[in-house]
C-alpha cells in the first residue's frame, strides 16, 4: 500500500508537490514536478498498487460562482483557526473544462469516491485544518508566502512544520522521515534559504507530504477523519478533533 500526496497546482505554471509513504509510514521520495505528463509519469509506479493518493486541489467543482457547499463547512469549522478555504466555482479559468485533479486521477484510473472500496483511489485534502487537528494548535502554522511575513518568519513557521511532522515517528499512524534524503535536502534548504523563493522551492514538496500522512491518517484512523462534502458537489477529507466531529455530526 502507497500513501501518496499531491500538493497540486490549480494550472500548470507553477510547481505541483509529489511525496509518497510506504505502508509503514517510511517516506519514499518527495519531489516537485510541474506539467501533467510530469506528474503522471513521477505518480504511476507509485499508484499501480494498492494506493491512497491525497490530493489537495479540488476535485469535483459543479458550483458557478461562490464557495462550494464542502469549502462552506470547512470554514465554519475550521475558520477559527485561519484555515479556511480558497473558493472553487466554474467561473474561475482553471475549472472551466472541469478539475486538473479529476483528469489525472482519471489518467491514472484512480476511483475519486471517498466512500469506495477500490484498491485505487484519489481523494481532496486540505493542509491547513489537518496541521491544525494532528498537531493540537491553536491556528494554522503561517508558513506561506504573504505580504509582512519576512523570510525569518517564513523559516521559523517552516521550521515548526518541520519538527512537528518529525514527531510524528511514534504516532498512529507513523511518519518516518529523518533518514531519507529527500527529506534531510528539505530540511538543508530551509535552514539555509537566503531568500523566500528558496524556501517556495520545498514548500510543495513539504505540504505534498503531509496530504500523504492525512491519507495514511484516515485509513488508520477512520473515525478521526470527515468527509465534508459530497461526490455531488464536491468534498473534502480531513482529520477531526473530537469537538469538531460532535458540531459536523449534529448539523
Amino acid at each position: 500500500m502507497h500513501y501518496v500526496g499531491v500538493d497540486l497546482a490549480w494550472g500548470q505554471n507553477n510547481m505541483t508537490g509529489l511525496a509518497v509513504l510506504d505502508a509503514s509510514g517510511r517516506l519514499l521520495a518527495a519531489t516537485q514536478r510541474k506539467t501533467d505528463s510530469e506528474i503522471v509519469d513521477w505518480l504511476t509506479p507509485w499508484t499501480t498498487g494498492p494506493c491512497l493518493v491525497a490530493i489537495d486541489a479540488p476535485i469535483i467543482v459543479t458550483n458557478p460562482t461562490g464557495n462550494r457547499p464542502c469549502e462552506s463547512m470547512v470554514n465554519r469549522h475550521f475558520g477559527k483557526y485561519n484555515a479556511s478555504c480558497h473558493s472553487a466555482n466554474l467561473s474561475k479559468p482553471h475549472f472551466a473544462d472541469g478539475t486538473r485533479a479529476l483528469r489525472l486521477a482519471d489518467e491514472l484510473g484512480l476511483a475519486v469516491d471517498p466512500q469506495g472500496q477500490s484498491e485505487r483511489r484519489a481523494v481532496e485534502v486540505y493542509p491547513h485544518p489537518a496541521i491544525v487537528v494532528l498537531f493540537d494548535l491553536p491556528r494554522i502554522l503561517q508558513y506561506k508566502h504573504k505580504p509582512g511575513r519576512d523570510l525569518e518568519y517564513l523559516r521559523l513557521e517552516l521550521v515548526r512544520l518541520l519538527d512537528h511532522l518529525e514527531g510524528l515517528h511514534q504516532a498512529s499512524p507513523p511518519l518516518l522521515l529523518a533518514a531519507n534524503p529527500d527529506w534531510q535536502r528539505i530540511r538543508q534548504a530551509v535552514t539555509q534559504a537566503q531568500r523566500k523563493v528558496e524556501l517556495s522551492r520545498v514548500e510543495d514538496s513539504i505540504d505534498a507530504i503531509v496530504c500523504a500522512y492525512i491519507a495514511a491518517y484516515a485509513v488508520a484512523n477512520p473515525t478521526a477523519v470527515r468527509v465534508m462534502g459530497d461526490m455531488k458537489s464536491g468534498y473534502i477529507l480531513t482529520p477531526v478533533t473530537l469537538q469538531i466531529a460532535s458540531a459536523y455530526d449534529s448539523a
